[in-house]
C-alpha cells in the first residue's frame, strides 16, 4: 500500500523524532534551507511561540542562547551576577577593579587605550561559530601572532642559562634528528622499514629538512640565525654554532617548540581590535533589556509546568539587594559548575553527584605595562617565549605594534595551590608532557603572596630580557580560582568522565546545562557557543 507524503513524514517523526522529520521535510523541499545553513548547520531554530526561558549566566553560552532563541520567538531573560556581560571573557582596562574571594583587591592603572584579556585572548581560524558571530555582530578582528621564531626559550641547562631565540631550538633540533636518521638509513639500519627506491629520496628529504651538509652531518644552519649577520661589507656572515643535542634534551622545551602544532593554535589566529570583550558587549547591545545585571541566583525549583528561580538584584554600588522571583517554562544553567554547586536547587541525584565531585583548574595571568623593549631589542612582534621556571611563559602583544608602550603577559598557566596535595603524587599522575607545567604550577601556587608571585613574573622577564625587569610597571594578577562567580577557569583537563558529560548534555527535567564545560572544546568560546546550539536544538525538539 502506498503512503502519502503526510503519512510518510508522520512515521518518520514517530521513529526518529522531530529532528528526523525536520531534515526529511527539507530534503523533500517542503522547508526552505536558509542560505547560512546550506552546509549542515548545527543550529536548528524552532518557533518558541513566546515560551519563557530564564538563562543563568551572561557568558558566551548564555548570550548565544538568548540571542538565537530570541530570533525564533522565545522570551528570554539572562540573570548575570556581574555588572557586565561575558563571564570569563573579561578585558581589563584603566579603572577596572579585580577582587578575589578572599577580599584582596587590585585597581588597574594602565594608560589609556591599553587592555589585558584576562580570560580568552585568541580566536582560532578553525572556530567558525565565533568568527561567524564577529562577522554578524560587526566585531572587527586583527591577526593575533601566537608564535614567533624570534621569541625566546630559556632553561638553566641550555646555553649556560642564557635565553636563545626559538628558531635556534627548533632548527638545531631538526638538524640533529635529521642527521641521526640519515645515518641510520645510510648504514642500512632501517632496511626493513624503507624500500630501496625510497632510500635515497628519504635521505634527500632529511638533508633538506635538517639542512645537513653533503656528508649528512649537521654543522649549523642559517635558519637558526647568525652570529655575524649578512651586511654590505666584505665581512662574511657567520651562522650560530648549533646547540648541543644533549643540552636540547636536558632543557625539555618541547612544549614551546611544538605549540603551534596544536590544532587550535595553528596560524592564523585572530583577536578583536580593542579587547576580547568586544564580543560579549556586541551581543549585549542586541539583547538590550534581556539581561539583568547584578542578579545573584540562590535557588531553583522545578515543577511539571515550569521553573522558578530566586535571585537578589544588586546595584553596582551595593552588595545588598532585594530578593526577586522569576518564573519560566525552561531554564538554561550556563554558569560554571563550581557556582552551580552552591545553589539551593532541586537538581536530580546524578547532577548533584557531578556538582559535588567536579574539579576546575585555576588558570592565572599576570599583566605588566612596559616600554616595548622586546620589539626594539629582540625583534619580537607577538608570540610567546617559554622558560623552565616557576613562571614559564611570557606572551607579547599583537596589538598596536611599534607603539611606545604595551601590555606584556608575564605568566599564564595553571596555578596549583596548597589544597591540591603533595607535588610527588601530582607528578606521578601527570602526563609526561605536562610534568614540567605541573611542577611549575605547584611552585608558583605555593608562593606566599601576590607580591611574591609578581616577583617571580619579573624574574622570568629579566631572564629573557636582561636589564628590563625594572621596566615593568602597573601589574595586574588574575587567578580564576579566586574570582567571584567563576571559582575556576575551566573544568579540569584531568577530569575526564564520559558518563558525567553525557548527563550534563541531557536535560534535568526543565533545566538544561550549557557552557564550554559541557562540550569537547573545554576552555574555548567555541565550545560555549556550540553547547548553546545543542541546548537550543533540544528545546526545539521538546516544544515540537
Amino acid at each position: 500500500m502506498s503512503l502519502t507524503r503526510r503519512e510518510f513524514l508522520m512515521r518518520a517523526g514517530q521513529a526518529g523524532g522531530y529532528s528526523a522529520a525536520f531534515v526529511l521535510m527539507q530534503s523533500l523541499g517542503l522547508l526552505a534551507i536558509p542560505e547560512a545553513a546550506g552546509e549542515a548547520s548545527p543550529l536548528r531554530l524552532v518557533d518558541g511561540k513566546g515560551a519563557r526561558v530564564v538563562i543563568l549566566g551572561g557568558g558566551i553560552a548564555g548570550l548565544v542562547s538568548a540571542y538565537e532563541l530570541g530570533k525564533a520567538g522565545w522570551s528570554c531573560t539572562i540573570l548575570e551576577a556581574r555588572q557586565r556581560p561575558g563571564g570569563r571573557n573579561w578585558s581589563i582596562r584603566a579603572g577596572t577593579q579585580v577582587e578575589f574571594t578572599d577580599g584582596a583587591r587590585q585597581t588597574c592603572t594602565f594608560d589609556e587605550g591599553h587592555y589585558f584579556n584576562a580570560g580568552p585572548a585568541r580566536l582560532p581560524s578553525t572556530h567558525h561559530t565565533m568568527l561567524g558571530y564577529c562577522r554578524e555582530l560587526g566585531v572587527a578582528l586583527e591577526v593575533e601572532v601566537n608564535s614567533s621564531r624570534s621569541a625566546l626559550m630559556q632553561s638553566n641547562l641550555l646555553n649556560s642559562g642564557v635565553a636563545v631565540p626559538e628558531r635556534r631550538v627548533v632548527n638545531d633540533t631538526r638538524g640533529h634528528v635529521s642527521e641521526l636518521l640519515a645515518k641510520c638509513i645510510k648504514r642500512g639500519a632501517l632496511d626493513q622499514e624503507i624500500t630501496a627506491d625510497d632510500r635515497e629520496r628519504m635521505i634527500e628529504f632529511l638533508r633538506q629538512y635538517g639542512d645537513l651538509n653533503p656528508d649528512l652531518l649537521f654543522r649549523g644552519t642559517n635558519r637558526s640565525g647568525y652570529k655575524v649577520p649578512p651586511g654590505a661589507t666584505a665581512q662574511l656572515p657567520v651562522v650560530n654554532a648549533p646547540l648541543a643535542m644533549h643540552q636540547l634534551l636536558d632543557a625539555d622545551l618541547w612544549q614551546g617548540m611544538l605549540v603551534e602544532e596544536v590544532l587550535e593554535w595553528q596560524p592564523t589566529m585572530f583577536q578583536p581590535i580593542g579587547g576580547m570583550d568586544r564580543i560579549p558587549f556586541a551581543f549585549a547591545s542586541r539583547l538590550d533589556s534581556v539581561i539583568r545585571y547584578g542578579a545573584v541566583v540562590s535557588r531553583i525549583r522545578q515543577s511539571d509546568s515550569g521553573v522558578t528561580v530566586t535571585y537578589s538584584e544588586r546595584s553596582a554600588s551595593s552588595q545588598a539587594g532585594e530578593t526577586r522571583l522569576i518564573e519560566a517554562d525552561y531554564c538554561i544553567c550556563a554558569m560554571p559548575l563550581t557556582v552551580a554547586r552552591t545553589l539551593d536547587a532541586d537538581f536530580s541525584a546524578p547532577i548533584r553527584a557531578i556538582l559535588d565531585t567536579v574539579q576546575y583548574d585555576s588558570a592565572y595571568k599576570i599583566a605588566w605595562e612596559a616600554p616595548r623593549f622586546w620589539e626594539k631589542e629582540a625583534n619580537i612582534f607577538g608570540g610567546i617565549s617559554y622558560l623552565q621556571q616557576p613562571v614559564d611563559l611570557v606572551w607579547y602583544p599583537s596589538a598596536r605594534l611599534f607603539s611606545e608602550r604595551g601590555i606584556v603577559i608575564g605568566g599564564y598557566s595553571i596555578e596549583l595551590g596548597p589544597a591540591v596535595g603533595a607535588l610527588p603524587s601530582l607528578l606521578d599522575k601527570a602526563d609526561p608532557a605536562e610534568r614540567s607545567m605541573t611542577e611549575h604550577g605547584y611552585i608558583f601556587g605555593h608562593l606566599p603572596s601576590i607580591e611574591a608571585k609578581l616577583d617571580a613574573s619579573r624574574r622570568s622577564v629579566e631572564l629573557l630580557h636582561p636589564g628590563h625587569g625594572k621596566d615593568l610597571s602597573k601589574p595586574i594578577y588574575v587567578s580564576w580560582g579566586h574570582i567571584p562567580f567563576n571559582l575556576g577557569s575551566w573544568i579540569s583537563l584531568g577530569w575526564n568522565d564520559e558518563k558525567a558529560l553525557a548527563t550534563l548534555q541531557s536535560p534535568d527535567r526543565r533545566v538544561y546545562f550549557a557552557g564550554d564545560h559541557t562540550s569537547r572544546l573545554v576552555g574555548w568560546q567555541e565550545g560555549a557557543a556550540l553547547s548553546a546550539y545543542r541546548v537550543i536544538n533540544q528545546l526545539g525538539e521538546r516544544i515540537q
